[in-house]
């Protein structure tokens, strides 16, 4: 069988230092990275191809949930972490397996075990983590309309117009029935302060506005292209496509 390619992200080097020692004795791994920064993890994970995440969850400037939440396909995860029970309990029923600091060689292998006879498919993996995230998400309203600057001006877009929003470098532009505006705030941003609700990411390059889309046609590789309300075509990643069709009745 193929090697399962790992990852590790931990803030503390003896932490990372158990991972990869458990992991070196195991002939069915593969540690590709170890990160101690979440921001330069979510880079390497979006751009290779990574079967199993070793994560920690709290760590300076971003925890684990945070980070989870920026990858564009969500690999098997295992917590490594010290957090307290009562979220442990939730992890056991949402992660593949959550390791708690400090922990024994046969209980690391107990996980790693778990990870190797996972059968799921990527649609329902993506699904169980991101209910995971929704368990602990906090409580929040969320905007009726975002403000834009354009040139010297300050204007207000309401939410409901906005049809589709597309990445360009670390701007945003956002399109409505009007025309579009450049918005200084970047994708991943904008899709915190928008309601999951009401948009959803298509692409990691594409958010749009769940009721201006209106059919989707296979690109032939996986994914799809999306017709948007304005005529606009939107790509579908294969990783996002499950969950997308599911939007159209």
């Amino acid at each position: 069988m193929d090697t399962l390619k790992a990852v590790i992200v931990d803030d503390e080097e003896p932490g990372r230092q158990v991972v990869r020692q458990y992991l070196n004795e195991r002939p069915e791994a593969e540690v590709v990275a170890t990160f101690t920064a979440p921001t330069k993890a979510i880079e390497y994970i979006n751009s290779s191809t990574v079967d199993l995440l070793f994560l920690d969850i709290q760590m300076p400037g971003m925890n684990g949930f945070e980070l989870i939440a920026k990858l564009d396909e969500i690999p098997q995860i295992i917590f490594s972490t010290a957090y307290d029970a009562y979220a442990l309990q939730a992890f056991e029923v949402n992660a593949v397996d959550y390791l708690l600091k400090p922990y024994t060689r046969h209980r690391f292998n107990e996980a790693f075990d778990r990870a190797l006879s996972t059968q799921e498919s990527k649609e329902q993996e993506q699904e169980r983590i991101q209910s995971l995230l929704k368990q602990y998400q906090e409580p929040q309203s969320y905007p009726k309309q975002l403000f834009v600057r354009v040139g010297i001006k300050i204007v207000p877009v309401p939410v409901d117009d906005i049809i589709w929003i597309k990445a360009e470098g670390d701007y945003s532009r956002i399109y409505t029935e009007e025309g579009s505006h450049l918005c200084s705030t970047g994708l991943g941003k904008l899709e915190e302060k928008l309601d999951p609700a009401l948009f959803q990411r298509s692409h990691r390059s594409y958010l749009f506005a769940v009721n201006k889309l209106r059919k989707l046609e296979s690109d032939g590789g996986g994914g799809f292209i999306g017709f948007m309300s304005d005529g606009s075509e939107i790509k579908v990643s294969r990783s996002h496509a499950n969950k997308i069709k599911k939007l159209i009745i």
